[in-house]
């Protein structure tokens, strides 16, 4: 099966996820998450925002706990530019308003612009991932790119709602090999 059939199968394998087994699966994911940033110092931590009726990983509570209960931890998150594959990075906190964009993507409103060269972790959605730190996103490179800016002492998390995968999942050479990888079902440090 080669990266494009995994990345269908496993994207048709998340829409069919019913209500219940979504949520589930979120209430899973927010403890491990816990789980591992209770064992991490980190600044500024970089968030992708979730569009829930893709099922994406739900990170809107972790950021709601990282506000509540880590008000030293700074959370940003991006914009992307759907015209040329990039993304801009924001600071945001309680008061930021999130609006869905045209295709249903929330993005910040009035946020500020934060560097990247000051992120020290990066949230990093998966449609499906494997052990060894290797990811299957979208396909579009937006992760790809952004983490090849950040500094190489940026740790790399990538999340999914699937179980990890064993092998390398057809990685190419610009794909970039995460530092962990957090499903709702396990926690693996990859390097």
């Amino acid at each position: 099966m080669d990266k494009h059939t995994l990345r269908k199968v496993y994207l048709e394998k998340r829409k069919m996820l019913s209500i219940d087994e979504y949520q589930r699966r979120n209430l899973l994911l927010l403890e491990q998450l816990k789980r591992f940033f209770a064992s991490h110092q980190f600044s500024n931590i970089h968030v992708f925002l979730p569009i829930r009726q893709q099922k994406e990983p739900d990170t809107f509570p972790f950021i709601k706990y990282l506000w509540e209960n880590k008000p030293e931890v700074q959370v940003i998150t991006s914009i992307s530019d759907l015209v040329k594959p990039e993304m801009q990075h924001y600071k945001i906190d309680k008061q930021i308003v999130i609006t869905p964009n045209k295709w249903g993507i929330p993005e910040p409103q009035n946020a500020t612009v934060f560097p990247i060269t000051e992120i020290d972790c990066v949230l990093t959605p998966m449609v499906v991932g494997s052990k060894s730190g290797h990811r299957i996103g979208y396909g579009k490179g937006y992760y790809d790119r952004f983490l090849e800016k950040c500094l190489p002492q940026t740790k790399s998390v990538g999340l999914s709602l699937a179980p990890l995968l064993d092998g390398d999942l057809y990685a190419e050479t610009h794909d970039k090999v995460l530092g962990t990888m957090i499903t709702p079902f396990e926690i693996v440090n990859t390097h």
